[in-house]
C-alpha cells in the first residue's frame, strides 16, 4: 500500500490523489536503491484496487491477486536479450498488449524498470501520445537524461529525494553506521550492512581524509591500489570520503576538497577513465595541483 511506504511523503501524497484520476504516463527518477520499484508496485496496486479509497485495501480480489504475483493487468516490462529495452520488446510487451482491453480490472499498467534505447522510445511515442483510456505506463530510471525530450514532455516526472537517517533506519530495521554513509539511500544502506568490506572501506576513507595532505606524491599515488580494490563500490567509498571531509571541515580542511570529490564522482558516472580519475583526485587532495599545470 502507498500508506505503508516510509519516506517520499510528497510523492506518496501526490500519487494517492492521482489514484482516482491518474495520468497515462509517469517517470519515477532516483538512484538505484531509493525505492522506485516499491513505489511503482504500490501505486499500481492502488490503481487496480476495487475499494475506491485512494489506496490499496489489501482485501479485494484485485489486491489479493496482486499479492499472488499473477495480476493479469499489471505487466513488468524487461529487456529480453540485452540490458536495454529495444524496439522488439516495446512492440511485443507494450504496443501489442495495449491493442486489447484489460483482462478484468480497470487498467492495463506497464511497469518499465529497464532503460529503453532511443529507437524503442520512438517506437513507443505514438502509444503514449494517443493512449487507450485504460493504459498507464510507469517508467523507472536513475536519470531522466536517458529519456528523449519528446517522451519526457508526455510524462509526469517524480524525482525521489534522499531519505533522512531516521527514515533509512526504519526501512532497514534499525540505526547503524551503514545508515550514516548511505546518503539517504535505503538500498545502499542495506548493501553496506551486508557487505564484508564495509568496515575496511570506512577505515580507509577516514585514513585518506586525515592523512593525505601530509603525503608526498609517491605516497599519495600509492593509495590508488586501495581505490582499485573497491572499484565496484567506488561511489560508496567516495561518499564516505566526502562525509569524513565534511565532518572535519571545522579542523580547517579546505572546502574546495568537497568539489574535488564531487567532480570525481561525476567523472566516473560519465565513464571517465578510472585510474586517471582517481589519481587526479589524489594529487589534488594531497595539494599537488600545480603538478597538473
Amino acid at each position: 500500500m502507498l500508506s505503508s511506504i516510509t519516506g517520499q511523503a510528497d510523492i506518496i501524497k501526490r500519487l494517492k490523489k492521482a489514484v482516482e484520476s491518474p495520468g497515462h504516463a509517469y517517470i519515477f527518477s532516483g538512484e538505484k536503491g531509493m525505492g522506485k520499484f516499491e513505489i511503482a508496485r504500490a501505486f499500481a496496486k492502488s490503481l487496480q484496487c476495487e475499494s475506491s479509497i485512494g489506496d490499496a485495501c489489501g482485501a479485494c480480489l484485485s489486491c489479493r491477486v496482486f499479492e499472488s504475483g499473477n495480476h493479469p493487468d499489471i505487466m513488468y516490462v524487461k529487456a529480453a536479450k540485452t540490458k536495454a529495452i529495444g524496439v522488439g520488446d516495446v512492440r511485443e510487451q507494450m504496443v501489442l498488449p495495449m491493442s486489447e482491453k484489460p483482462f478484468r480490472y480497470k487498467y492495463k499498467i506497464f511497469i518499465v524498470s529497464d532503460p529503453l534505447t532511443p529507437q524503442a522510445q520512438n517506437a513507443l511515442l505514438k502509444t503514449i501520445e494517443e493512449p487507450a483510456s485504460f493504459g498507464i505506463f510507469i517508467f523507472l530510471t536513475e536519470s531522466i537524461r536517458l529519456y528523449l525530450p519528446t517522451v519526457l514532455s508526455r510524462c509526469i516526472t517524480l524525482k525521489l529525494r534522499p531519505l533522512s537517517d531516521e527514515e533509512v533506519a526504519a526501512k532497514i530495521g534499525g540505526m547503524s553506521p551503514a545508515v550514516v554513509f548511505a546518503g539517504g539511500n535505503p538500498g545502499r544502506a542495506k548493501e553496506l550492512l551486508e557487505s564484508d568490506d564495509f568496515e575496511q572501506m570506512r577505515a580507509f576513507a577516514e585514513y585518506v581524509a586525515k592523512n593525505i595532505q601530509g603525503m608526498d606524491i609517491t605516497a599519495a599515488m600509492a593509495l590508488y591500489s586501495h581505490f582499485d580494490k573497491y572499484r565496484e563500490q567506488i561511489q560508496i567509498l567516495l561518499d564516505m570520503l566526502y562525509l569524513y571531509y565534511r565532518d572535519m571541515l571545522i579542523e580547517s580542511f579546505r572546502a574546495s576538497d568537497f568539489d574535488i570529490i564531487n567532480e570525481t564522482k561525476k567523472s566516473l558516472t560519465r565513464n571517465g577513465n578510472f585510474q586517471m580519475t582517481i589519481e587526479l583526485m589524489l594529487l589534488k587532495l594531497a595539494g599537488f595541483a600545480e603538478v597538473l599545470n
